[in-house]
């Protein structure tokens, strides 16, 4: 019989700067390199030029797992790079390895409301300068 147990976030591990991280809610990544069509003489593209290559992502901390990494990068998530490691791991199934290298903090944001039982989370949002590794092949 087929395992029918799939990826969940119970599955997922996430390492950030060198560290397993248990207080993390949430995490997104994407990369694009965009491709722009050139024209020369009629109104069909000749071929494409490529744009630049881009990475960045987003993540949800518990408020003592953000004050970790801030201590943890020497006080301040805007100061230094770091790594982060996502693992996806379920009995039957391969385990698949994201690498998000030289994260750069861009924006820390933060809110509470009555009744919040994860008051003082933070979505941090951040650039990854080296290309995103998924399932540890290198994106471009």
């Amino acid at each position: 019989m087929v395992n029918l147990n799939k990826y969940d976030w119970e599955s997922i591990e996430i390492n950030v700067a060198g560290k397993v991280t248990i207080g993390m809610t949430e995490i997104s990544y994407n990369d694009e390199r965009s491709i722009e069509a050139r024209y020369g003489k009629g109104a069909t593209p000749r071929g494409y030029g490529r744009k630049n290559y881009k990475a960045s992502g987003s993540g949800t901390l518990d408020r003592e797992e953000f004050d970790r990494l801030k201590t943890t990068l020497g006080g301040s998530v805007y100061k230094k790079p770091f790594n982060i490691v996502v693992s996806y791991a379920v009995d039957g199934m391969a385990t698949v390895t994201d690498s998000l290298k030289n994260c750069l903090v861009t924006k820390a944001d933060t809110s509470s409301k009555q009744d919040d039982d994860n008051a003082g989370s933070v979505k941090i949002d951040f650039t990854i300068l080296n290309p995103i590794e998924w399932g540890g092949e290198a994106a471009y």
